[in-house]
């Protein structure tokens, strides 16, 4: 897999000699990447290119600040904030 499309944040399934289990990355080093396992007892932060089985992209839907006015529906407590 190319790491190119794996940035932080990210989680991907990784497999090194034969063990399974899921990261969160958190960055890149010289030849793969930097991780934080989610599954307890796992001892792998490094991993390379050839470990990772899936990738799961952290996207979200970008939110305008407009959108968020238009719904007349959607109740305002700022009159309730001390200014």
């Amino acid at each position: 897999m190319r790491l190119s499309a794996i940035s932080p944040g990210d989680i991907v399934r990784v497999s090194v000699r034969g063990r399974v289990f899921h990261g969160v990355v958190r960055g890149t080093v010289p030849g793969g990447l930097q991780v934080e396992p989610i599954e307890r007892n796992i001892s792998y932060r490094q991993i390379k290119a050839r470990d990772v089985v899936e990738h799961w992209a952290k996207r979200g839907r970008p939110r305008a600040e407009a959108e968020a006015d238009e719904n007349p529906a959607q109740a305002s407590f700022d009159h309730l904030l001390d200014r």
